[in-house]
């Protein structure tokens, strides 16, 4: 008995030990057990900054090419990014277009230092601030400004572009890539997905913080002209009508490298989903149904994303 129950505590030890080792950029190497205990371990910090690393990474090429492609971004020397997180994703702009200066601010203190410490540098600069506190520095700092991922957390979105029409020139622009799930298409419907952002809708909208339908609000009241909105700015581009059908697919993801990414996203983003909204989330359905997806070498999904670009009058 004696034996048997030490070779036990030697098991529990190991797989404990192989789980605090398990790294958050590739949890599908590992099997179910391992993979959902080291994201139960994981602290938040750990959790945020692994996800906004592997966000960039995965959606970046796509974006870049569909922000490379518009002139107003090409002719802009000044870019300001509204919410940068931990610096990843502007920091690769900066990488693609040496001739530009790039500007972060974000809220968070320790998103704000961890920028500074990875991606600092000539022409790339982070420091905090908050979208929806007008910030009379940032008047006419920018001939473009990017809202990524950032206005469908907002309590009050629309606060926080009215403030960016000070920080543009005349006939700047806002480049804006936000969440629209309704426009999602997938080979493998993740039903886990599915139910928890159903679960954070309603979460939203009993505190009145956070939309993820927000940017489709703004396009349809920006064509209806009856907003605040409609003063400010006038819309160049969308990539859904009014209605969120989807007129250009900008975001496609398929083949091995991005299954990978994709699916460790997934993971990620269901455990901050339940710790931010303490909503319920099936972690072991949710396991389950992501590695189907990525066993299948023909499993693609195109993102729920809405990309749209405004004009200052």
């Amino acid at each position: 008995m004696n034996r048997l129950m030490g070779l036990l505590c030697f098991l529990t030890l190991s797989i404990s030990s192989l789980t605090a080792e398990v790294s958050l950029k590739d949890l599908l190497k590992y099997d179910k057990e391992i993979c959902l205990e080291r994201l139960e371990k994981a602290t938040n910090e750990e959790l945020w900054d692994v996800f906004l690393e592997g966000q960039a990474e995965l959606f970046f090429e796509p974006e870049f090419q569909w922000i490379a492609s518009q002139d107003s971004w090409r002719e802009a020397k000044n870019i300001l990014e509204i919410e940068s997180g931990n610096g990843a994703y502007l920091s690769k702009l900066a990488d693609k277009f040496h001739e530009k200066s790039f500007y972060g601010i974000e809220k968070l203190p320790l998103s704000v230092k961890q920028a500074n410490e990875r991606y600092a540098r000539d022409r790339v600069v982070f420091q905090e601030g908050d979208a929806e506190i007008l910030n009379e520095q940032l008047f006419h700092s920018a001939e473009s400004v990017l809202f990524r991922l950032t206005l469908q957390h907002l309590k009050n979105p629309l606060l926080a572009l009215q403030n960016t029409w000070h920080y543009l020139p005349s006939n700047g622009h806002v480049f804006i890539i936000d969440s629209c799930d309704g426009a999602k298409k997938t080979s493998h419907p993740i039903t886990a997905i599915d139910e928890a952002l159903e679960l954070v809708a309603e979460s939203q909208r009993n505190h009145g913080v956070g939309n993820r339908k927000i940017t489709l609000e703004i396009l349809q009241m920006l064509e209806s002209h009856q907003s605040q909105l409609s003063g400010l700015y006038e819309v160049v581009y969308s990539n859904l009508d009014a209605t969120g059908n989807v007129l250009d697919e900008v975001l496609r993801l398929e083949g091995e490298q991005a299954r990978k990414r994709y699916s460790n996203h997934n993971l990620l983003f269901l455990t901050l989903v339940h710790r931010t909204y303490q909503v319920k989330v099936d972690m072991s359905k949710a396991y389950d149904e992501i590695r189907e997806y990525l066993d299948d070498e023909n499993a693609w999904t195109v993102l729920g994303m809405h990309y749209l670009i405004l004009k200052k009058k």
